[in-house]
C-alpha cells in the first residue's frame, strides 16, 4: 500500500453526534447522526487495516452510545497502542468504566470553570456529576486528564479548573483556546481570545506547568496548529481546520468494500487544514 493511501497514526472516531449537553462553543454539535455498533466496528476495522494505531473516541458524547463497551473491547482485541476517550463526564456507565480500565485507556473529561460557570456553559446543572465521574475514574486507576476551553469571557476559569484538577488528583490538565467551529462559529465575538490574551494564557499555563511539575501534567493544545483527523458519524474521514469551511475530506467510509482510497497529493501527504 502506498504511503498516501494510509490513514494517520491516530484518528478521532466520533461514534455519535448525540449529546446530553448543549455547550455554547461545541465543536461538533448534535445533528441526529448515531450509527449502529456494527457499522462503527466495520469502520474501525477498516481504519486499523489502513494504518491507524490509536483510536480516540469522541462525539457528540460517546458514553451515550450503547455500543461503546463493544467498541472499546474491539480496539483492545486489535492490540492497539492506545485508546483515548473524551467525555463531558455527565454519565459514565459501569460497563464503559470497566472497559476503560481493561484497555488502559486515557480519558479526558471536560470541565470549563467553577460550578456556576461550567453549568452555564453546558446548559445543565451537572458540575457535581462530572466531579463524581472523575473521582470514579481516578479511583479505578484510569489515566484521567481534565480538559478545559479557554474563553475570553472567562479568563479566571483556568484557575478554578487548575485548583479542581489538583484536588482530584488527576494526571493532567489540557488547556485549549476557543475555536470558532460548530456552535461557537457565531460566538467568536464573545469567546475568541485576542492575540494578547492568547499569549497571556499560554504564559499562565507554562508558569503553572513549572509550579506543579511532578503533580500535574499541564499542556496547551491549539487544534488549529496541527492536522486533526476525524471520522464523522456519517462516515467521512476529514482533516479539521480552524472552521468547517477549511475542512478537507479524505475519504468516505461505507462497507469496507465501498470505501474509496485516500487521494494522494503531489507531496504524498494529506493536505493541511486551510490549504484550500
Amino acid at each position: 500500500m502506498r504511503r498516501a493511501e494510509r490513514v494517520p497514526d491516530m484518528v478521532c472516531v466520533r461514534v455519535t453526534r448525540a449529546c446530553n449537553a448543549r455547550c455554547s462553543f461545541c465543536l461538533a454539535p448534535p445533528d441526529g447522526n448515531h450509527p449502529n455498533t456494527d457499522t462503527l466496528q466495520r469502520r474501525i476495522d477498516w481504519l486499523f487495516g489502513h494504518g491507524m494505531r490509536v483510536v480516540h473516541f469522541c462525539g457528540g458524547e460517546p458514553t451515550l452510545h450503547p455500543g461503546l463497551p463493544r467498541l472499546l473491547a474491539q480496539v483492545r482485541a486489535h492490540a492497539a497502542r492506545g485508546t483515548r476517550l473524551t467525555t463531558n463526564g455527565i454519565v459514565m456507565p459501569d460497563a464503559v468504566l470497566d472497559e476503560l480500565r481493561a484497555s488502559e485507556a486515557r480519558v479526558k473529561v471536560s470541565v470549563h470553570g467553577d460550578a456556576a460557570h461550567h453549568d452555564h456553559i453546558v446548559g445543565r446543572p451537572v458540575h457535581d456529576a462530572v466531579v463524581r465521574t472523575i473521582q470514579r475514574l481516578v479511583s479505578r486507576n484510569v489515566h484521567t486528564t481534565v480538559q478545559t476551553t479557554m474563553l475570553a469571557s472567562n479568563p479566571e476559569g483556568f484557575d478554578a479548573v487548575l485548583k479542581l484538577s489538583l484536588e482530584l488528583g488527576v494526571h493532567g490538565l489540557t488547556v485549549m483556546p476557543f475555536i470558532p467551529r460548530g456552535s461557537g462559529l457565531n460566538r467568536a465575538d464573545d469567546f475568541a481570545l485576542s492575540e494578547a490574551q492568547r499569549r497571556q494564557a499560554r504564559a499562565r499555563v507554562r508558569q503553572a506547568r513549572r509550579a506543579f511539575s511532578g503533580r500535574l501534567d499541564l499542556r496547551w493544545i491549539d487544534l488549529v496548529t496541527k492536522p486533526f483527523y476525524v471520522l464523522e458519524p456519517d462516515g467521512r474521514l476529514v482533516i479539521e481546520g480552524r472552521s468547517e469551511r477549511f475542512d478537507v475530506e479524505l475519504t468516505q467510509l461505507g462497507a469496507p468494500s465501498e470505501a474509496r482510497a485516500i487521494s494522494p497529493t503531489s507531496t504524498g501527504r494529506p493536505p493541511q487544514p486551510g490549504s484550500r
